[in-house]
């Protein structure tokens, strides 16, 4: 019964993206590849930028956070 089930639930959903996908040209589909690389390299671009970020800022108050890490410790004990 399950697989039925999933078969009527998923064969419109088959065909429906069968049809889109032979829509599509090579040129969109080369432009949507370009797009989602273009997209993931730039977040990954802005998360170093971020890491270089705080490593610069930790490195800037490298005494006040040993400090307030101590501090911290003193207080859970």
């Amino acid at each position: 019964m399950n697989q039925t089930e999933n078969y009527v639930i998923l064969k419109p959903i088959s065909e429906r993206f069968n049809r889109i996908a032979k829509e599509i040209t090579d040129d969109e589909l080369k432009q949507i590849t370009k797009d989602t690389l273009k997209e993931q390299l730039k977040s990954t671009v802005n998360f170093w930028r971020l890491q270089e970020m705080l490593e610069e800022v930790m490195e800037e108050r490298e005494e006040e956070i040993k400090a307030m890490i101590m501090e911290s410790m003193k207080k859970k004990l």
